[in-house]
């Protein structure tokens, strides 16, 4: 089993059972974009896997959110080209590389304009990234696309707050 997957499967179970934050220790801000959601718990636990939450604008929870999704990502397309090591024949798993590669892209770009400011757009990669992440699983049933999704949501929910450019 590759490092990369432990890492990913430890994630969620960390995102999944960590209880501290999702009933009574969260910020306004951390409170206002997971309310918005559609699973609280998992956005709080998740986004205070980050040690930088608690003191968090929406600048830095944008690098927070787009950082977790970018990890996930990326170690998604780890195990894909571990499993393509395999399976070298999978249609579906070839598929999913090119839909990581395309996710990690964006995730990439979003980066680089959350560095420019540019935060019109940051809502765009976030959903292509979900996209590739679907149409992945679409292809190939065992990679699950619920986590990268709900980072995603919380990736868009977070730079709805941005509001033509400010931060709040």
């Amino acid at each position: 089993m590759s490092t990369s997957f432990i890492f990913f499967v430890l994630f969620i179970i960390i995102v999944s059972n960590h209880p501290t934050y999702a009933t009574n220790n969260t910020t306004p801000l951390v409170d206002r974009v997971c309310n918005k959601t559609n699973n609280y718990s998992f956005c709080v636990n998740a986004l205070y896997t980050d040690p930088r939450t608690p003191d968090a604008d929406t600048y830095t929870l944008a690098y927070i959110s787009f950082g977790l999704a970018y990890n996930t990502a990326t170690n998604t397309r780890r195990r894909i080209t571990h499993l393509l090591k395999n399976n070298a024949t999978s249609d579906g798993l070839k598929r999913c590389l090119k839909d990581y590669n395309m996710a990690i892209e964006a995730l990439g770009s979003g980066f680089n304009d959350l560095n420019s400011e540019t935060f019109f757009t940051l809502p765009g990669y976030a959903n292509t990234t979900s996209r590739s992440a679907e149409d992945c699983e679409a292809h190939y049933k065992p990679l699950l696309s619920i986590t990268i999704k709900s980072l995603c949501q919380i990736c868009v929910v977070v730079a709805s707050l941005f509001n033509g450019g400010g931060g709040s």
